[in-house]
């Protein structure tokens, strides 16, 4: 079974910045082969006081340009039960989580097979040896994301964006950081995840683009930071807001400038329990039948979808 391990025990001196930059993988900054040493790359050791070398900058394929970063299972060692086989980028000064923006193309290899790896593409802080978050795509075609349940408990969970990745395709990933300890995940530029991270108010040292050696493969290129705008998020733009009322046991939804069309709710092991058509600009609805827990909203409007969780109780 995969398990999630949340801690690495690694150490790192802190300064601080506000990192802007853009990593192609193109020559001459980047040469074909084993990524380990160049500008900043490092990989998994590998057991006996050195460090993997198939890790590699690759032409095979590229969203842009020639070269990406291409990670794979390494013959010595068997599948893992946590994704700590692959490239790590450590950041000269830790960059601060306040505003922080980071995207990357992908290209992932087939899932729904055994043998077929999770990916990451995660960000951790060394010195406290732990994930600020992470994006992982499963072996069994799934985005889930290392999160803070939101229960005020600091319990930590895998929270399934109930949304499949394409294999085989170049997609755009971004990860914003909100205030209060927030995240966004953004696919393609579409929202599909609102929720906390699962270490608040920490800087990230150390990006991870790594995989449990399973099998399979998956390229990154045009990996930013901080080089890109926030989202012009049409909902915020527009007051999109959502309540639930404990006493009433109502989901209330209020879209000033864009129509409502359809409400999903979710329950935690990815149960749909509610699926209303609704229409306007304010929705409340009842769910006094539901039971008590965390539960994940998908409202959709004629300018695209929004997810978030809520509590019932």
């Amino acid at each position: 079974m995969k398990k999630i391990t949340l801690l690495f025990l690694l150490l790192l001196t802190i300064t601080f910045s506000n990192a802007q930059e853009t990593i192609s993988f193109e020559a001459p900054t980047y040469s074909l082969g084993d990524i380990y040493g160049q500008n900043g790359w490092v990989t998994t050791g590998d057991g006996a006081g050195g460090f993997i070398t198939n890790q590699v900058v690759s032409d095979e394929q590229a969203s842009d340009g020639s070269y990406s970063v291409k990670i794979v299972p390494e013959a010595a060692f068997g599948g893992q039960q946590n994704p700590i086989v692959g490239a790590f980028y450590d950041y000269a000064t830790p960059v601060s989580y306040v505003d922080a923006v980071f995207s990357a193309d992908l290209y992932l290899d087939t899932f729904d097979s055994s043998t077929t790896s999770d990916f990451i593409f995660g960000f951790v802080n060394l010195t406290d040896g732990a994930f600020v978050t992470y994006v992982r795509f499963t072996y069994t075609g799934d985005i889930s994301i290392l999160a803070d349940d939101g229960t005020g408990t600091s319990t930590i969970i895998l929270d399934d964006t109930l949304v499949d990745w394409t294999p085989l395709t170049w997609f755009n990933l971004r990860v914003e950081f909100t205030t209060g300890g927030g995240i966004e995940v953004f696919i393609d530029d579409t929202s599909i995840y609102t929720g906390l991270v699962a270490t608040p108010n920490t800087d990230i040292e150390q990006f991870r683009f790594s995989h449990d050696n399973y099998g399979g493969f998956a390229h990154m290129d045009n990996f930013r930071t901080n080089d890109e705008a926030l989202s012009v998020d049409e909902f915020a733009l527009n007051s999109f807001s959502h309540f639930y009322d404990n006493d009433t046991k109502e989901l209330k939804l209020n879209s000033p400038q864009n129509n409502l069309n359809n409400l999903e709710i979710y329950d935690v092991l990815g149960k749909l329990v509610v699926n209303n058509k609704i229409s306007g600009n304010e929705n409340t609805t009842e769910l006094s039948t539901l039971n008590d827990g965390v539960y994940l909203a998908k409202v959709i409007t004629e300018k695209g979808t929004k997810t978030f969780k809520f509590i019932k109780s």
